[in-house]
């Protein structure tokens, strides 16, 4: 993916603004009429130090204080318009942002969404979106407000002496070429640092996630050290953009405090020399002042606007991921399903074919158990089912249609899948009962807690179905997770069951129990159980033995076990390593 220029970033963040037109427009008044409130008020004082002040006409200092009150009224509520507004855009901006990362996350194949760890994944969306939260008060305020109050300041000046206000502009391209030297490094630099902090957030989401481990294995010193590298990288790649900020910063408050001084001395030989009134030179260097101050702003502005570019890059290449899920034309028809994998080829890595040629079929409302080694392309198989992932070549079909080209909706309505290792949201326990049948009935809910055994744990709670679950489900079991995500399978209603290991942290009698529960809600659709464990396939009339890519074997329990060697070894090894194993022995 290309790099995108300074501009190109700008105009697209300026265009993600747009959404708020008429916030930005009353945004933007408020700021002008400060600004011109400010220059008001700088006149206000060159009347009072040449009129009022020299004549000590009370009816003109009233008038003046009057002018000057009304002024201040209308400035403070211009702030606070202004400042409201502002935050309001930019928390709109951060929020559309967020929610379109997500919504590409979510839309995106899998394989698109994995290209970056999910710490990094998390620091985009949140870190570096929430560094844009400064990007309309840096634009309108500081820029936009700046410079603008900067044109009217200069327009007084030239009004009050045109030469020394000539003078006064040799100062802006000065303050151009630092910008431009130093502005281009700043963004580079800015955008390392916040490539290193994703960095940094990956590995503590990854350290979280695997804190068992690292203390079963006592290595936390060593993931200390980790992320202490790390944490320093940052810390100096962070101070090195602030250094050349920094470094801009300086330059221009060097250049414009020198030509701050310039105006103060030519100004005073223009009054020594009768060209200029006391009280002009003072509104002059007023002026000055609000000329200079916003170009000393602007190297502010410039190396805060690089740093939301940098950000703004990092976001929009999540906004901007290729691969979006495509989706089909073709609906669905109703009833059972039939299922036909037809000579489909599949690698994850060029040089490592997984499946060459695969092919079989199950017959509508047909249960049948697919074995394989681990590792021998059962997950897989799942994936391709519900187009998670995609073949090389050939055909995965429902009821005598290409899977590729069905409506996503209607194939993962129709087809559901659990998992070996469900995943559970934090929440009430019935959210996560009901997650893809959220309509579900109470009651319906309730009669497949019963079919999947949940039973015991819904009493062990204080609170029921509406316990709240810890993050990751850390407070349950794997087979009670297990046991939830039967419960999912079964509100969900599919018309086609994957059970890939779904039983697989039950003991024997537990699955066996549960399987029974189940036996006449099963018989009414197509059900393909993917396992290695014997207890979980024999039950199943048919069994299909996955080998080398192919189908090497296919027929009932006791046909395998009598005509395939591979099928008899795989299993005799297993029972054979189960009676091996060592008993533990009590130490007196």
């Amino acid at each position: 993916m290309t790099t995108p220029s300074a501009r190109s970033l700008f105009w697209r963040l300026v265009r993600e603004c747009g959404s708020s037109p008429w916030r930005i427009l009353a945004a933007a008044a408020a700021i002008l009429c400060l600004g011109a409130l400010r220059l008001g008020l700088t006149w206000v004082v060159k009347e009072w130090a040449e009129g009022a002040l020299v004549t000590g006409d009370a009816a003109s200092v009233r008038r003046l204080l009057g002018l000057g009150v009304a002024f201040i009224g209308v400035a403070v509520f211009a702030v606070f318009a202004s400042r409201y507004l502002l935050a309001s855009l930019n928390q709109r901006l951060v929020e559309r942002l967020r929610g379109q990362a997500l919504d590409r996350l979510v839309a995106v194949g899998l394989s698109a969404s994995r290209a970056h760890p999910r710490g990094e994944i998390v620091s985009r969306v949140l870190n570096d979106a929430g560094t844009l939260t400064e990007f309309l008060s840096t634009i309108l305020k500081r820029l936009a407000g700046s410079l603008l109050l900067a044109l009217g300041a200069i327009g007084m000046m030239f009004y009050l002496d045109f030469g020394l206000a000539l003078t006064t502009c040799v100062l802006v391209p000065v303050v151009g070429v630092l910008l431009s030297l130093l502005g281009g490094v700043i963004r580079r630099r800015s955008s390392s640092a916040q490539k290193q902090i994703g960095s940094l957030t990956a590995t503590l989401s990854e350290q979280l996630h695997g804190l068992s481990t690292i203390k079963a294995f006592q290595t936390e010193s060593h993931e200390s050290r980790r992320f202490s590298a790390q944490n320093a990288l940052y810390r100096s790649r962070i101070l090195s953009a602030e250094a050349f900020s920094s470094l801009l910063i300086t330059s221009v408050w060097l250049t414009t405090g020198l030509g701050l001084l310039a105006i103060v001395f030519f100004g005073s030989q223009s009054v020594f020399s009768h060209r200029m009134s006391p009280g002009s030179l003072l509104a002059f260097c007023l002026y000055a002042g609000q000329t200079v101050e916003p170009l000393r702003r602007l190297s502010e502005v410039h190396g805060l606007l690089q740093r939301s570019l940098a950000s703004a890059a990092r976001v929009f290449e999540i906004i901007d991921l290729p691969f979006v899920e495509k989706d089909g034309s073709l609906p669905l028809p109703e009833g059972p399903l039939s299922l036909s994998v037809e000579a489909l080829s599949f690698r994850h890595r060029s040089d490592q074919p997984l499946f060459e040629g695969l092919s079989f079929s199950l017959s509508p409302n047909q249960s049948a158990a697919l074995v394989a080694q681990s590792g021998g392309g059962k997950s897989t198989l799942a994936q391709l089912l519900v187009r998670f992932l995609e073949p090389r070549q050939g055909r995965i079909l429902l009821d005598g249609l290409d899977v590729s080209g069905l409506r996503l909706s209607d194939l993962r309505r129709a087809v559901c899948v659990v998992e070996q290792e469900p995943f559970l949201f934090s929440g009430p326990l019935l959210d996560n009962l009901r997650y893809g049948s959220f309509d579900s009935p109470i009651e319906t809910v309730r009669q497949a807690v019963t079919l999947a055994g949940l039973d015991p744990l819904v009493a062990s709670f204080p609170l029921g179905l509406h316990e709240p679950l810890l993050e990751s489900a850390r407070n349950l079991s794997g087979g009670q997770k297990q046991r939830i995500a039967l419960v999912r399978a079964i509100l969900r209603n599919p018309r086609l069951l994957v059970l890939d290991e779904a039983t697989s942290a039950l003991d024997s009698d537990a699955e066996e129990a549960i399987f029974d529960r189940l036996a006449p809600w099963l018989q009414n659709r197509t059900v393909l159980v993917l396992a290695h464990r014997l207890s979980t396939i024999a039950r199943s009339p048919r069994i299909l033995l996955l080998k080398d890519g192919l189908i090497a074997a296919d027929g009932s329990l006791d046909s395998l076990l009598a005509s395939s060697p591979h099928f008899s070894s795989l299993f005799a090894a297993q029972i054979a390593a189960r009676a091996e194993r060592p008993r533990l022995r009590s130490v007196s």
